[in-house]
């Protein structure tokens, strides 16, 4: 059973004060999407850490993407065919190197005060992708190690891809100083995942020259989970000195949960896919945040897919389609091999 007892017994009291519930709120059915090749995970074997995709607009039935999975120094392309229901998996392309490269990497590394001490440069941490203006971006946890508590430098990387067939990667280091600026969150940054409520990205999104990061933590005694933006300009300006200058925090009603993706949508709403904060046992949801007004609104609850008796754990989000009040999207599922990516459909308020 996919949709369980229990998505629609939190459903029935899932509406908190805070944000506004729609009162036809139901669990929403996913859709199974083939998968024609294999993503590549540790040492060869299928990946089953996918933690963020992004597609860009469609070229007839098609349209391209871009996957990252949390263990990996790469990103993979995949096309996504709406009439075969198929993603097939495409090239790689390498983010980061074995070491850090910082005459060319922008910015200033980061003096991050993790208590479980360096533990090098190792994986991109990689949790979120994005699309703008011919360009993918891959985001980094920008987090403490959750097991370890241990500074991982290659965690604290924004990475930008050139969607042509060059992939020009261009990397950098400034989300980091644009998180220290946020007022709201600041004071969580370095601090342990577990236990410490720190920081961490687990989603990305664009919207016209804004980077928006979506935090899995921290979230608020209040119930706040945190959207945080910059310029991209100013995250990709030239050099090695500090350029932002601007930052926008807003606070949302998750009903406890944290971010865990992030997906624009044509009127300047975000979708946002909420889940556990921490190992809370939650379901994932999605939602509505509206920067202009400052609103967030529920939508519904995600049903639950699981793969040889493992559940699921929605990790990625790209809308395919709005039309009128409906959105289709694409999720893939971190613990799942490949991902295994569904497609849904959510009606949006006004």
């Amino acid at each position: 059973m996919r949709a369980t007892w229990r998505a629609a017994a939190l459903i029935l009291i899932g509406c908190s004060i805070g944000h506004q519930c729609l009162a036809d709120e139901k669990v929403i059915n996913l859709k199974p999407v083939n998968v024609s090749g294999k993503f590549e995970g540790k040492k060869d074997k299928t990946a089953v850490d996918i933690s963020g995709i992004s597609c860009l607009p469609p070229d007839g039935d098609t349209r391209t993407c871009l996957l990252v999975n949390d263990e990996n120094k790469n990103a993979q392309f995949a096309t996504f065919d709406a009439k075969k229901n198929e993603l097939k998996v495409g090239q790689t392309v390498k983010l980061i190197g074995k070491n850090p490269t910082p005459e060319t990497t922008l910015g200033t590394a980061p003096d991050v005060p993790c208590k479980g001490g360096d533990d090098g440069f190792k994986d991109l941490d990689g949790e979120g992708v994005a699309y703008a203006a011919s360009m993918f971006y891959v985001v980094g946890s920008h987090g403490c190690s959750r097991k370890s508590d241990e500074f991982r430098l290659s965690s604290f990387i924004l990475a930008q891809v050139s969607a042509d067939s060059a992939h020009t990667v261009v990397t950098t280091y400034r989300v980091s100083e644009m998180l220290k600026k946020s007022d709201k969150v600041s004071s969580y940054f370095g601090k342990a995942l577990d236990g410490g409520n720190g920081l961490n990205i687990e989603g990305i999104a664009t919207i016209g020259d804004k980077l928006w990061v979506g935090l899995r933590a921290p979230v608020t005694k209040d119930g706040d989970a945190y959207l945080v933006n910059a310029s991209i300009s100013e995250l990709f300006r030239a050099g090695h000195d500090p350029a932002v200058t601007t930052i926008q925090t807003m606070g949302i009603k998750l009903e406890g949960r944290g971010i865990r993706d992030l997906a624009p949508l044509p009127d300047g709403r975000i979708l946002v896919l909420a889940g556990p904060a921490q190992d809370q046992d939650v379901s994932y949801k999605l939602y509505i945040a509206n920067p202009a007004t400052k609103q967030d609104t529920s939508l519904g609850t995600l049903e639950s897919i699981s793969q040889d008796g493992t559940a699921g754990k929605a990790e990625g989000l790209t809308v395919l389609d709005v039309a009128g009040n409906k959105a289709k999207f694409l999720v893939v599922f971190d613990g799942l091999k490949n991902g295994d990516p569904h497609s849904g459909e959510v009606d949006l308020p006004n």
